[in-house]
């Protein structure tokens, strides 16, 4: 027997009693009040927050941390909803939040391929431009789609610059290495078993300092996806309790508010 079932039984046993006298009446009408809360708040599941670990931005620790978690954070503190935040690979992360209900992921660029997928909330945090990289002596071009075809791009699985690439006709295992991780593909970078890694300046800068290369030169060229937007969005399974889905609109726009 569940416990939902079996405070409901006792809910009734209550309700069915009829008190002796003042005091009994108000104990009985605060078990009433208690018991009836707490089948409320049972029907409410818990808000796994899924991501990835893309620093500055999020930042994987003891508790997740980094400007866009700050926000994510906040936006959640306008609502009552209890939460977790998780730090997975961006391809399970991406798998959660399509397959699972009450997921919400952050951050993940809004696409006409991932549009239909989630309930979107936009922006949480300004444009982050992705560019490629490649080693100051690595003598290739990399200023185009065409010249990046000659060369091997090191990429993460299941990232929006991954599906970008596929669709602009690059192979796995021939002009794509995939990693499940950004700091493996920029350790491959380092190590020269690959040309270019894809990344944000920010980031980037982040993780070489992390890997103890800060001064390691890089040279950027093109820019991905630059016709579609790169704002930081968060975005809710398609499956969410509607009532939760209402809390965290009415807490975004209220966090807008002080974004003013």
């Amino acid at each position: 027997m569940t416990t939902e079932v079996i405070q409901f039984k006792i809910l009734i046993s209550v309700i069915n009693h009829k008190p002796r006298c003042r005091i009994s009446m108000k104990i009985s009408l605060l078990i009433i009040f208690l018991l009836f809360s707490s089948l409320v708040q049972s029907d409410e599941a818990e808000l796994n927050v899924v991501t990835e670990d893309w620093p500055p931005f999020i930042v994987k620790g003891k508790k997740v941390s980094g400007i866009v978690t700050h926000n994510i954070r906040e936006i959640l503190s306008y609502t009552d909803i209890k939460y977790s935040i998780d730090i997975y690979p961006w391809a399970r992360s991406f798998h959660l939040a399509t397959s699972k209900s009450d997921v919400l992921i952050y951050s993940i660029y809004k696409t006409k391929q991932r549009e239909s997928k989630f309930h979107w909330f936009c922006p949480i945090y300004q444009s982050t431009p992705i560019h490629a990289y490649k080693l100051a002596s690595n003598d290739i071009n990399i200023d185009s789609l065409e010249a990046l075809k000659t060369s091997v791009v090191g990429i993460m699985r299941g990232d929006n610059s991954h599906n970008y690439f596929l669709q602009k006709g690059f192979q796995e295992g021939v002009n794509l290495d995939i990693s499940s991780n950004e700091e493996a593909n920029i350790k491959k970078l380092i190590k020269g078993r690959v040309d270019v890694v894809i990344q944000s300046q920010e980031s980037l800068n982040y993780r070489l300092e992390l890997l103890g290369a800060k001064a390691l030169m890089l040279i950027s060229g093109l820019e991905i996806s630059k016709d579609e937007s790169a704002e930081h969005c968060m975005a809710l399974s398609l499956d969410t309790n509607t009532e939760t889905i209402k809390k965290i609109r009415k807490g975004f726009k209220l966090w807008q508010r002080t974004q003013l």
